[in-house]
């Protein structure tokens, strides 16, 4: 008994100790002919062709810079256990990624260098990077700067939400209110469905037709959107580089809340003329004579 108690505490141990990976994969190299990476840490210059790499059908990045690829085949990790990067610099390259090659209009062979550099300096700040068309600082120099500039615009932008989450609006019963975000993000978010007004977003203007009946306020919560639904996939073996499918793996979310009310009653005071002649019968009189009053029954 005591022996299948060891057994079964040993194997329970390894299991925790051990990260878990769904399956095995095989690195595919693309070479980018005409575009040659050089690298240099202190006074070491690594240069080679760049490869684009896929694993399976995922884009992948290299995450560890001067580090080299000396396996074919990765297990993948659906999270960053096996690495040791902060969690600041986890969020910054997952955006990175995002807004990389595989973003929207990004598809070109200089925007997935243009992530990968980005990726190399976060991770090495005392890196240096050339582009050029041959190896060893051959060639011409490829100049990347709009393709960076534009992938950390994305990024810088990414944390604003619009500019109304937080507030709360309330109007009469039945009203109608447009509220428009002026940070100009509402486009990126979808907005949940209101369990008692009609809302409606078109362009960066939400358009609230407001319940004709009194009824509790309501939050009405903003999701950041994504283009796919792709997970965050992280890629190595033993010593190798090691590479990552990048995707933000954070929700980003906002909130605002919408009301409605009741109009006020309004009395209305009659002034006091001092004159002394009740109003009723005066009202009465003048109905009276206009022929709006065709007879009185008096009801003892």
């Amino acid at each position: 008994m005591k022996k299948l108690i060891y057994v079964v505490l040993f194997l329970s141990l390894f299991v925790f100790i051990n990260p878990v990976y769904a399956e095995e994969t095989k690195i595919t190299y693309n070479k980018l002919q005409g575009i040659a990476y050089n690298q240099k840490i202190g006074d070491e210059l690594k240069s080679n062709i760049v490869t684009f790499f896929q694993m399976q059908d995922r884009i992948a990045y290299c995450i560890e810079p001067g580090v080299a690829i000396n396996e074919k085949l990765y297990d993948i990790y659906p999270d960053w256990s096996v690495t040791d990067l902060s969690d600041d610099l986890k969020q910054y390259i997952e955006k990175v990624g995002y807004y990389g090659y595989e973003y929207p209009g990004h598809n070109t062979s200089f925007y997935y260098i243009a992530a990968q550099e980005l990726i190399w300096k976060a991770v090495r700040p005392d890196i240096e990077i050339t582009w050029t068309t041959e190896k060893n600082l051959g060639g011409s120099v490829i100049d990347i700067s709009k393709e960076k500039e534009e992938i950390l615009k994305l990024v810088n932008e990414h944390s604003l939400i619009p500019s109304f989450s937080g507030q709360t609006f309330i109007d009469y019963l039945g009203s109608e209110m447009v509220i428009e975000d002026h940070n100009d993000v509402l486009k990126y978010y979808d907005v949940s469905e209101s369990q008692n007004h009609d809302i409606v977003k078109e362009g960066n203007f939400l358009k609230i037709k407001l319940n004709e009946n009194k009824v509790n306020d309501e939050e009405i919560i903003l999701t950041r959107k994504y283009y796919d639904k792709e997970p965050l996939l992280i890629y190595g073996k033993g010593s190798s580089q090691k590479l990552a499918a990048l995707r933000i793996t954070l929700d980003q979310k906002a909130s605002f809340t919408i009301g409605n009310k009741e109009e006020p009653y309004e009395e209305i005071e009659v002034p006091d003329t001092g004159i002394g002649v009740d109003l009723g019968e005066t009202i009465f009189a003048l109905l009276l004579s206009l022929g709006m009053i065709v007879g009185v029954v008096k009801i003892f």
